[in-house]
């Protein structure tokens, strides 16, 4: 059996898989960040979600997550399977890897998150060769679902957003200014309040003022990151919910540069387990 868990900061889809009979079982927990929980809080919460029968029988796991970026913060999730997992080799991965490894397999191409932030890299069909530093949600974030946020909240205070939009966005979005404030600035995890606006933006999607803000929020992630990689032979393929939801205009916005978009997916737990099959000669 091998275990394949992908884990944003919110939630982690786990697949185990049994190689010799293609048995599969699928679950789910907390997202598992290394910046916010313990060893103990993850071995907890994985013993609790999974079936009893499987733990020992696993024998690889590999997880990637957000927040897993260097050598001290991947050890506390390897700790902390560990103890779920005893007869297991434990892999820790980020979760651009994660990207990268789902939508080109061992292919080379440009991989990119847009979801609550964004990311993206150059992939050679085996490991990141290049990376435009991602600067989060305050610095960066540019073409993720935080930003739709901004760009709405943005023309909704500077009276930029047309009436009809606004009629909705006031019943939508029943916060004052300073609770905008306050969750941007003081309460926890401030990017997701502002990737929680951008469902607004789909409901609205064919208006000329949401198109504008979509191809104001696509352009700069290609212009800042893609274009970065000079890489336009290459397939742009892309992970996330913004991506999966706005694909047309994604597309459209990549073919004005030049560039070709490649796969599209919202999750890669089924793309990442294909991979880690195949690497086992399944």
């Amino acid at each position: 059996m091998i275990c394949v868990a992908d884990s944003g900061s919110t939630k982690t889809d786990w697949r185990v898989v049994d190689l010799e009979n293609e048995a599969r079982i699928d679950f789910h927990t907390i997202g598992l960040n290394p910046f916010f929980v313990s060893e103990n809080l993850i071995a907890q919460t994985v013993a609790e979600a999974k079936p009893d029968s499987i733990g020992e029988q696993v024998e690889a796991v590999y997880f990637y997550g957000a927040g897993c970026s260097s050598p001290r913060r991947n050890v506390v999730i390897e700790k902390g399977l560990r103890g779920v997992f005893p007869n297991a080799r434990i892999e820790v991965y980020h979760d651009l890897l994660g990207a990268a490894r789902a939508c080109c397999q061992h292919s080379e191409g440009i991989a990119s998150i847009l979801g609550t932030g964004s990311n993206s890299c150059h992939y050679n069909g085996e490991e990141i060769v290049d990376n435009v530093t991602n600067l989060g949600y305050v610095l960066g974030d540019e073409g993720s679902g935080g930003h739709i946020g901004k760009e709405l909240i943005r023309a909704r205070s500077y009276r930029e957003m047309p009436k009809e939009i606004e009629a909705d966005f006031d019943v939508t979005f029943t916060y004052e200014h300073e609770d905008v404030l306050q969750s941007v600035y003081h309460n926890p995890l401030p990017n997701r309040f502002l990737a929680s606006f951008a469902p607004f933006c789909g409901k609205h999607r064919d208006h000329p003022f949401m198109q504008g803000v979509l191809r104001h929020v696509f352009k700069s992630f290609v212009t800042k990151h893609l274009l970065k990689y000079d890489a336009a032979d290459l397939p742009h393929h892309f992970l996330g919910s913004i991506a999966q939801e706005f694909e047309p205009e994604l597309a459209q916005v990549l073919k004005e540069h030049g560039l070709t978009i490649g796969t599209v997916i919202k999750k890669p737990i089924e793309l990442l387990t294909q991979f880690h099959r195949e690497a086992h000669g399944i």
